[in-house]
């Protein structure tokens, strides 16, 4: 049995297109591997942070603390951190005086909404999140029965 031209022509152009498609599609299925912008400040959260100003709702950002400092250890420590790791879990401890709390959970970053699961608990914590630089963030947790906008908080990398 013969070929026809036209079956000839047709097994050529599904040959050729073959190998277009295997000369672009790989680097196409790459690009859904790269991290976008969302993924970098995803990873920029990564590591340990502890928090070192805040401001309370309805409270100027400067006296919102009546002066008490934030102490990381020892007998005087009050003091809040922050553990966020690459599978997308997190360790958050609180520590008062001699007196140590930890908690564990999921979160995740879309934006710059950051969200916290903790284990035992319903409902999320949702934090608005701006980075000032590679080791600081800003976290604005928002009180929907309040005209305050919220809790401010500012962390450092430790």
């Amino acid at each position: 049995m013969m070929n026809s031209p036209v079956s000839i022509k047709r097994t050529i152009i599904l040959a050729l297109c073959a190998l277009v498609l295997s000369i672009f599609l790989p680097p196409l299925y790459a690009q859904e591997n790269r991290p976008s912008s969302q993924d970098k400040e995803s990873t920029q959260l990564i590591g340990k942070w502890e928090i070192y100003e805040t401001k309370e709702p309805g409270k100027p950002y400067l006296s919102s603390y009546k002066g008490r400092p934030f102490v990381s250890k020892g007998a005087n420590a009050f003091t809040l951190v922050l553990e966020y790791r690459n599978d997308g879990t997190f360790k958050r401890i609180a520590r008062i005086g001699e007196s140590e709390t930890a908690e564990e959970g999921t979160w995740s970053l879309a934006g710059h909404e950051l969200r916290h699961k903790r284990k035992g608990v319903q409902e999320e914590e949702i934090m608005y999140i701006r980075f000032d630089g590679r080791d600081r963030y800003v976290s604005t947790e928002v009180f929907e029965d309040s005209s305050d906008p919220g809790l401010f908080a500012k962390f450092k990398r430790i």
